[in-house]
C-alpha cells in the first residue's frame, strides 16, 4: 500500500502542474520565468518517471515485467491525455497534441531503458564472460 501513495502522490504532482497558470500566483509567476522549450519538453522526464513507477507498483504486486510493461505504459499515457484534457479546461491554459507526443516519448524511452536492463540482466546471467 505504501509505494502505491507513492505513485498516486506523484500523478497528484503531474496533476497540480496541469493546472498552473503561468503568471498566476507563486507558482504562476515561478513557471513564466522557465522557458517554454524547456517546459514542454519536461513532459518527457515526468511522464517517463510516472512509466517506471507504474512498472515497479505493478511488479511489487507480483506482475511480470513482461505483463507489467504493457499496461503501465499504455496507463502512463491515458493518464497524460487525460492531464491535457483537463490543461485545457484551465483558463489560461491549453492542450496540445505535442505535449502528448512528448509523454509518448518520455514514456518510451523509459520502457526501452527498463527492457535494455532486462535483457542485460539475462545475458549476464546466461553469460558470465560478459
Amino acid at each position: 500500500m505504501g509505494f502505491g501513495m507513492v505513485v498516486l502522490g506523484y500523478m497528484g504532482l503531474l496533476y497540480v502542474g496541469a493546472i498552473i497558470v503561468p503568471g498566476v500566483g507563486i507558482a504562476g509567476h515561478l513557471m513564466a520565468l522557465v522557458p517554454s522549450g524547456i517546459l514542454d519538453w519536461a513532459h518527457a522526464p515526468a511522464y517517463g518517471i510516472l512509466a517506471v513507477l507504474l512498472t515497479l507498483w505493478l511488479k511489487r504486486r507480483a506482475w511480470p515485467l513482461a505483463h507489467a510493461l504493457p499496461v503501465a505504459a499504455p496507463g502512463a499515457l491515458v493518464f497524460g491525455l487525460w492531464t491535457e484534457v483537463l490543461q485545457g479546461s484551465i483558463q489560461g491554459r491549453h492542450a496540445t497534441v505535442e505535449d502528448l507526443v512528448v509523454d509518448g516519448v518520455g514514456i518510451g524511452v523509459a520502457t526501452i531503458l527498463m527492457l535494455s536492463e532486462t535483457v542485460r540482466n539475462k545475458i549476464t546471467a546466461t553469460c558470465p564472460w560478459f
